[in-house]
């Protein structure tokens, strides 16, 4: 008698087994090159962040002037904008926490509680310099400043970006902005 082979189990015998995963040799190179990776971005993706806060907050600085020049086109009467500590007067600071608006229908120079149209924060992240005072605009458009006032917006922690951006308002209410770049400081 002839016997009869079975094909399909000496075929299931010689087929090579396959293995799903990975061995730890894998896993380690994998991670190690993940860490490489990781450690070359960080920097570039820190300093990504802090120039989008930069730009966030001379957006923020700009968008209050604009603001108060519009309203005081608009409503005809004096509006001031200037840095506040409290929210409600003006102090002759820098604009790096808050700052107020307000129209100044009595012409008295001074923020009345009524006369407050907005109040602004500024993200702690972002340091600003320069011009300190109040800047009134009129009912034209234009500004009571003499010449123009700057103020720089720029990252509070050194070491981190060069960026800062200008912001100038000059005697005829024009607002412009032009980024700057500065010497950082490294932190070792």
């Amino acid at each position: 008698m002839l016997a009869i082979r079975d094909k399909t189990n000496s075929a299931k015998r010689r087929l090579p087994r396959t293995h799903a995963g990975f061995t730890i040799i894998e896993i380690l190179v994998g991670l190690v090159v993940a860490a490489i990776v990781l450690g070359l971005a960080l920097p570039s993706l820190r300093e990504l962040s802090a120039n989008n806060q930069v730009v966030s907050g001379s957006h923020t600085i700009i968008s209050g002037l604009n603001f108060a020049r519009f309203n005081a086109i608009t409503s005809g009467d004096d509006t001031t904008i200037c840095p506040s500590e409290d929210g409600v007067s003006c102090s002759n600071d820098h604009w790096n926490e808050s700052w107020i608006v307000f129209q100044d229908a009595n012409e008295d120079g001074v923020a009345d509680a009524a006369e407050v149209l907005k109040t602004t924060v500024l993200d702690s992240s972002i340091a600003t310099s320069g011009f300190g005072q109040p800047i009134v605009f009129r009912s034209n458009g234009v500004t009571t400043l003499g010449s123009n006032a700057v103020i720089s917006s720029c990252y509070a922690h050194s070491g981190v970006t060069s960026k800062c951006i200008n912001i100038t308002v000059n005697a005829f209410g024009a607002i412009q902005s032009v980024e700057q770049t500065v010497a950082t400081e490294t932190s070792g």
